[in-house]
Formats: structure tokens, sequence, C-alpha cells
């Protein structure tokens, strides 16, 4: 019996390669479009054929048991459906297919292949793209990281000279803020996700930073950080990280003024989309010569909580405690006013 005369002969209409194989895996029909596809003529893949002449990599006998026993249903088929195969033409060209199966109810298995050999090299091509980009994205990350690092030595060659303690404070102030950014710059070129990052290693080695940077007006003030492994995105994260700089400055500067000793925690918790950034210290609180909350740095605060749509409240008791709510997917890049809005509670 010819190809064209067997009961698969209808096969040939598809424009798709289609085998049929028996149950010990011999391909027993082959239609006509595996002559336009890898260059075999039907019969030249019949038998055992078809494993030795197409196999690229792939061990010829064990592709052969694996049709095998589809075909008698000792393998489920779903565990073959659209797998991918690489093939090799008659010419030598590596052709990718995607491959489903049929079981016949005489024990036969029909394959039918798609070309997918353009899919295949567009999505390499998108991929070396994705990673072309993605190494220009850590390079630009590098290079803002170290323009920052440039501005704030420059900050530093500022200082000399400079004999005015409220220039000085300015010019400290700025050196935080630029390295709250700078590291969230070096965190996103060291990271594989360059849309999010860990946020509290983030705040963990911002805190470090901080308390460095102060450690010669309070030595005995520790600071404790309590987080989980939060990521939050690019955009909110700098905003953030510029909230604990001006809350944690505050609080080395002011908090502690008329005792040696102190503490200050960061908490950053989260509840399915909300989230609470927590920072207090159990210092001097709001004495009445600073119920001003714009002598506290609080005015650039609220202007960033803004931007993220979040809220703000203040509570004076042995100290004080800032809870910042907000959610990950409502902040706005805008700039907005600076006017305050924060709640203060003093409590006895």
């Amino acid at each position: 019996m010819t190809q064209q005369n067997t009961p698969f002969a209808s096969l040939n209409d598809i424009n798709a390669i289609v085998l049929v194989a028996n149950s010990s895996g011999s391909i027993i029909f082959a239609n006509k479009a595996i002559k336009k596809i890898l260059g075999y003529t039907p019969e030249e893949v019949l038998g055992d054929a078809w494993w030795k002449l197409t196999s690229v990599t792939e061990n010829t006998e064990l592709r052969k048991e694996q049709i095998a026993s589809m075909a008698i249903g000792e393998t489920h088929l779903k565990d073959k459906h659209l797998f991918e195969s690489l093939l090799l033409a008659k010419d030598g060209r590596k052709v990718w297919t995607q491959w489903t199966n049929t079981r016949t109810a005489d024990g036969l298995l029909v394959g039918t292949a798609q070309d997918i050999t353009e899919k295949k090299k567009l999505q390499e091509e998108l991929l070396q793209k994705n990673h072309e980009n993605q190494l220009l994205l850590k390079e630009i990350h590098h290079r803002v990281k170290n323009n920052l690092q440039v501005i704030s030595s420059f900050l530093n060659l500022q200082f000399n000279g400079i004999n005015d303690k409220l220039v000085q404070d300015a010019l400290s102030k700025s050196k935080d803020r630029i390295n709250s950014m700078a590291l969230i710059h070096n965190r996103l070129f060291q990271s594989e996700n360059l849309s999010s990052i860990n946020f509290g290693e983030y705040i963990n080695q911002l805190a470090t930073s901080i308390k460095n940077s102060y450690s010669h007006i309070n030595p005995k003030v520790n600071c404790l950080v309590h987080s989980t492994k939060i990521f939050l995105n690019v955009d909110l994260s700098i905003n953030l990280g510029l909230i604990i700089t001006e809350l944690l400055t505050n609080a080395y500067k002011h908090a502690f003024s008329e005792r040696s000793e102190g503490q200050i925690q960061i908490e950053v918790a989260q509840s399915g989309d909300q989230f609470k950034l927590i920072i207090s210290d159990n210092g001097i609180g709001l004495n009445n010569k600073k119920k001003n909350v714009q002598s506290l740095g609080l005015e650039i605060v609220e202007a960033l909580i803004d931007q993220i749509n979040g809220t703000i409240e203040i509570t004076s008791n042995e100290g004080l405690k800032y809870v910042i709510s907000f959610k990950e997917k409502t902040h706005s890049s805008r700039y907005t006013s600076m006017s305050p809005k924060a709640t203060i509670t003093e409590q006895h």
C-alpha cells in the first residue's frame, strides 16, 4: 500500500508535519509537508529512518522509545503536549518544531508538528535585546550612582573654610539625601531585577550610613531596623529613602540633645497592598520649642509623602513616633506642594 493509498492519505493536505507511529515507535506514515519543511520525501523517513535522519542532539533510541510509550498508553499525552523539538533537515539546517499528539483507537500515535523556527529566532532576538537593555540599564544606574558620589565629594570640599554652622548642616543634609539615592542606584546595579529592590536590605544599609554620619554627635544612640523581605518599586523606594533620611537625621540631631544614650527604631510592615513605615525614638519628644513641624524638616517629608499618596501620623509620647501609610501602586512621580498635613498627637 503506497502512502497515497493509506487511510491517512487525507493528512497530506495539512500544511504541517504529520507522522503516524505504531506501538514499537516505527513511522508508518509521513505526509507530504515533510518535504517542504525538512527536505525529506515521506518515503525517506519511514520505519526507523526518521529517528536516525532528523536527530540533532537527542538519543535516537530514546526518542523512539518515548513515542512507543505514548502509542501504547504508558506515557500520558498531556506530558508531551505542545513540546518543542529541534530537528535536522536534509540540507543540514536545524528546524524548531512544536508537537501535539493523538492516540487512535487501534493504538497508533499521530503526531503533528508546526515549524516554529522563525518564532524561536524572534524569541532569541528579543531575549538578546532584553539582555542588552538590562546591561544598558545597569550601566546607567552605575553611572548615576557614580555621579551622585562625585557630587557628594564636591560637597565635602565645600566644608573646608566654612565656619557657619547652619551652612554646614545644610551641606550635611544634602549629602545624606544624595547618599540615599546613590544607595538605591547601587543596589539596582547589583540586582537582577531592575524594577524593584529589596527594601528591607536597603534601609539597613541606609540606616547604617546615616548612623556613621552622626556618630560624632550621638555615639551611643542605636538604630534598630525591623523589616521582612519586602520588594518595592524604584520610584517609591527613592521617595521612602529620602523620608527615612530626613527623619533619621532629625532624630540624631534633636531627639537626644538632653541625654547621651538612646534608641531609634525603623519598621516596615505589610498587610495586603497596604504598607506602613514606622520610625520612632525614645528621645525628648516635642517640647514647646519644637512644636513647629517645619523645624524638624517635616516640610520636605510632607511633600514626599504627598508624592506617594500616603499619610503620616506623628505621636509624641516619651519620644517621637512617625507612622507613614501608603500603597505601592498609587504613588505619583509629580512634585506636589509643601503644605503640611501631619497629624500630631501628644500623649502624656
